[in-house]
């Protein structure tokens, strides 16, 4: 359904009178900016990307955006000046049932999220989700149905394993490089949806002996375990040393 078909209910006031009035107590929350940096690092270590034009979500749980312009404004600040508030909210008061159909939002509001918990306005949507979050707090709601989403799973473990040991390699000027890489294994998906399985790998290349490997999750902490014993192991030795010639 799209906006402007419906005639606004003349006992509702406006919107955002409510929200200046009685604001809730998150609306002067900064909206997060999405961390494209942080996104690419990371992007080597997804296990697996969702992808639906059919989700609902937990409106309150979004809590940034990719939009450059709206990014450390409070919710209350992008209520009262976003660049085409006016003509949003005008569209809420002649069609408040937009944001309550369950079908494929028309237009469309896209999200990103990185952990299923909190997610990010990407594409379009980031006037219609501050009046949805105001509106759903009024009306204590929580969902919002026919949206578009991406989410992606992150293997933490093998991204902080990764850090360790290129960490490790600087500190201790080791012939090594990590070069994390990932490969798509297979994709599961019907109408509307669709799901990436992926395979993160780390790349270890080794100046010294002229050599490339590949490692799994495990290959790479057991590696990084080996390079912390080696490590004590040194530092134990040399401290017998001066105790010795003391």
């Amino acid at each position: 359904m799209k906006p402007g078909t419906k005639p606004a209910a003349a006992t509702n006031p406006a919107l955002r009178d409510r929200a200046n009035e009685h604001p809730p107590h998150w609306s002067r929350e900064r909206i997060k900016a999405w961390d494209d940096s942080e996104f690419r690092r990371l992007e080597p270590f997804i296990t697996h990307t969702y992808w639906s034009d059919q989700e609902s979500i937990n409106i309150h749980r979004v809590v940034g955006t990719q939009h450059p312009d709206y990014q450390g404004k409070t919710w209350l600040e992008f209520l009262n000046g976003g660049k085409r508030m006016d003509i949003n909210l005008s569209l809420h008061r002649s069609n408040p049932g937009y944001y309550l159909d369950t079908g494929p939002k028309k237009p469309s509001m896209h999200y990103v999220s990185l952990d299923g918990l909190d997610y990010y306005v990407s594409v379009d949507g980031n006037h219609r989700s501050c009046i949805a979050k105001f509106d759903f707090h009024y009306a204590g709601r929580t969902m919002l149905h026919g949206v578009t989403v991406v989410r992606h799973q992150v293997d933490w473990a093998f991204y902080h394993y990764y850090q360790a040991l290129s960490g490790y390699a600087q500190t201790h000027q080791l012939p090594f490089l990590f070069t994390p890489q990932n490969q798509l294994l297979s994709r599961d998906d019907t109408g509307g949806w669709k799901l990436d399985h992926y395979r993160p790998q780390l790349q270890v290349e080794d100046f010294l002996k002229n050599t490339k490997e590949i490692l799994d999750r495990a290959q790479a902490l057991s590696l990084l375990t080996r390079l912390q014993v080696e490590a004590r192991e040194r530092k134990n030795h040399r401290s017998w040393l001066r105790r010795l010639w003391k």
